[in-house]
């Protein structure tokens, strides 16, 4: 049983009460524990202090969780995420309980689990173009019209979208972007993904769950400029012929979970409250 005893907290800096749990975590633990402090912005240039830790507490909602998953994939540390936000899904604990039940999981008690990235490469120049742990969109810009997004599933063309955009998401993403468009949640530890389309012309073909082993080509139609975004904070620009890759990643985010993994259909049932009565 590992216990954690270096703990580095970043917390969202628009939120005054997590700038405040974060004071107080360090305030009731500090006798035992070594810590340090930053927001999701000051950590970007202290980015050393992140290999010095054993575990991360991420103070804030999922947008905090997803720019600490950034930061981390590269070291295999831990996440223990406290829910400052609405809903919460990728977060372990609520701000009301984080003071009473941090111990248990400072005392090595918790499983870790590992959710699955993906990774988009911009096949022109093969640079990676981003990782994502919750989804990329490939989108129109500001112009208000139709694009045309061909895409291509381990090199057999799948469809040509005439629609908004194209949204790829994880297993971990399929409870956001992907699930406000209609489509499937997945298991969180699956290795699998989707491609939704976005609002596509005349009810296209409405999108595929793929292995985790398969390869996404999206190729630019349009002539208007197109967005890609990975998981909300990453943005770059797209034009005609530009061809991007994406596919699973090699590099993953671990948690430290006190309940099953089974228990995530409950907790997403009851968050977005369509389980009444239990």
């Amino acid at each position: 049983m590992k216990s954690y005893n270096t703990i580095g907290i970043i917390y969202n800096s628009l939120s005054g009460a997590a700038s405040k749990l974060s004071k107080k975590i360090i305030d009731n633990f500090s006798n035992d524990k070594t810590f340090w402090i930053a927001n999701e912005i000051d950590i970007l240039s202290q980015k050393d202090k992140i290999n010095q830790s054993e575990l991360i507490i991420a103070v804030g909602g999922d947008g905090t969780i997803l720019r600490v998953a950034h930061l981390v994939a590269d070291h295999n540390i831990p996440i223990l995420g406290i829910n400052m936000g609405r809903v919460g899904f990728m977060s372990e604990i609520e701000e009301s309980e984080a003071l009473n039940t941090l111990p248990w999981y400072f005392e090595g008690n918790a499983r870790v689990e590992k959710r699955y990235m993906l990774e988009a490469m911009y096949l022109k120049t093969k640079e990676v173009f981003a990782i994502s742990l919750n989804d990329i969109a490939v989108a129109r810009g500001n112009l208000i019209r139709i694009v045309e997004l061909a895409t291509y599933i381990d090199g057999v063309h799948l469809a040509t979208y005439r629609c908004d955009g194209i949204v790829v998401s994880t297993a971990t993403g399929s409870t956001g972007y992907n699930l406000a468009l209609g489509g499937p949640v997945l298991d969180p530890l699956s290795k699998d993904f989707i491609l939704k389309p976005i609002a596509s012309h005349m009810s296209q073909f409405g999108g595929v769950v793929l292995s985790g082993s398969s390869r996404i080509k999206i190729e630019i139609i349009s002539e208007q400029q197109i967005n890609f975004s990975s998981d909300g904070f990453i943005d770059k620009q797209l034009k005609k012929a530009d061809q991007i890759e994406i596919y699973q990643s090699k590099k993953y985010i671990s948690f430290l979970r006190k309940k099953e993994s089974s228990e995530f259909w409950g907790d997403i049932t009851r968050k977005l409250g369509i389980r009444k009565g239990i």
